[in-house]
């Protein structure tokens, strides 16, 4: 299958499950405190923006689902997904004795997996079904990053293969705003700047009193994946970026949840995964009505960025590529900062490459982002930056000498 094919058929799953509209939402958005946010105003009143997740805001939605019900389909993918066919590996004794550093960590030696972030860890409306229901479900078991459902592709499901007491992943569903399940502790529609309450919770799990407290001192995966929000900020002030949006500010808020993160959990190899261009969407969505209409003419708000507007796109594109730079800087900063030989931070690009339009986070594209991500974590730094397209994506089966990196 040609890739631009592949490109337009998965754009079309963008459409069918409009994830965007909940993932990019400014988290920052609060309705007046005399207004009552789970009741539509008044039809007398003049129209105003809809608050994301509030009760009008997901009735607007829900008419536009019923109008299109019978063009969704999410149990199909446009490309094949190779099927997991990775074993086990045999053990020796010095296989199974415990790691004392983060660099030389294996697949088996991993107890628990952790994601922070937002809705796209959070796997809001990840499965588009008849509104209002399976819709703004968070369907944290699906989640790439650590979802817990028997048969989802997710590297909590991976590692399963490698050792058979796995914690903090999740199963099923959360609502709208939920503070986590297991150790998914990722928000929908947090930014970069409110990742310390997720730590906090995090803190709590592993603390003297918190259902994890058995697996603080023992090897963690963390996935940390956030600065959409960020992103679409970018385009609420006209041409001024607000500094929730600034790269800098990005940076600090990040390095500081990394630094808190390190002295919360214990143990930890940490993805810190690169962000794609939000923008892409919008020229992807031309020549479908259902998509154009989202965009173009309702009245839910969707990311700002990604509009009509050319100047707006351009300028989130620039944005997302300062963001991997501020990623891969960060990164370096911490570990070089770093006096404990049980943390450390990688950065991983390759969900940044699906600059085609051929990935989107509905269960078949969190699929392949947790292919992506899994060789991301067992290539090297050359291998890390190769460009990575759904119909070519050969999963790797680690041996007990590859290390996580």
């Amino acid at each position: 299958m040609k890739t631009h094919v592949l490109a337009r058929r998965v754009t079309l799953l963008l459409c069918l499950a409009p994830w965007l509209a909940f993932s990019l939402q400014l988290p920052f958005q609060r309705p007046q405190k005399q207004q009552n946010p789970f009741h539509s105003p008044h039809p007398s009143q003049p129209q105003q923006t809809l608050t994301p997740y509030t009760t009008p805001w997901v009735n607007e939605l829900q008419a536009v689902y019923n109008a299109f019900g019978e063009h969704r389909n999410d149990s199909k993918c446009p490309t094949d997904i190779e099927k997991w066919t990775c074993q086990p590996y045999d053990l020796t004794e010095a296989d199974l004795v415990r790691p004392t550093d983060v660099w030389h960590l294996r697949a088996h030696d991993i107890k628990a997996v952790v994601s922070i972030g937002d809705s796209i860890s959070a796997g809001f409306a990840m499965i588009s079904g008849r509104p209002p229901f399976a819709t703004v479900f968070e369907f944290r078991g699906k989640v790439f990053s650590g979802g817990g459902d028997k048969g989802e592709y997710t590297l909590a499901n991976f590692l399963k293969t490698y050792g058979t007491r796995l914690q903090g992943s999740p199963s099923g569903v959360t609502l709208p705003l939920a503070h986590g399940k297991g150790l998914n502790t990722a928000v929908s529609g947090a930014i970069a700047q409110t990742l310390p309450s997720q730590i906090d919770r995090l803190k709590w799990q592993f603390g003297l009193a918190g259902p994890y407290r058995k697996y603080k001192k023992e090897w963690k995966l963390a996935t940390v994946f956030v600065g959409a929000n960020n992103l679409c900020a970018a385009c609420t002030d006209g041409d001024n970026l607000p500094a929730v949006a600034s790269p800098e500010d990005y940076a600090v808020a990040l390095k500081t949840a990394l630094i808190d993160l390190r002295d919360s959990i214990g143990p930890t190899f940490v993805n810190l995964v690169g962000i794609f261009d939000v923008s892409l969407v919008y020229e992807l969505s031309r020549g479908y009505p259902y998509c154009e209409m989202m965009f173009d003419k309702m009245p839910v708000p969707i990311c700002s960025c990604a509009t009509s507007k050319e100047d707006n796109r351009k300028k989130v594109g620039d944005l997302a590529e300062q963001y991997n730079d501020v990623m891969r800087k960060v990164a370096k900063e911490v570990n070089d900062e770093s006096d404990s030989a049980s943390y450390g931070v990688v950065f991983q690009p390759g969900l940044t490459e699906f600059k085609d339009g051929s990935f989107h986070p509905n269960r078949c594209a969190n699929q392949v982002m947790a292919i992506s991500l899994w060789n991301n974590m067992f290539s090297s730094a050359d291998g890390k930056d190769k460009p990575m397209k759904p119909d070519d994506l050969e999963i790797f089966c680690p041996g007990p000498t590859d290390y996580l990196k």
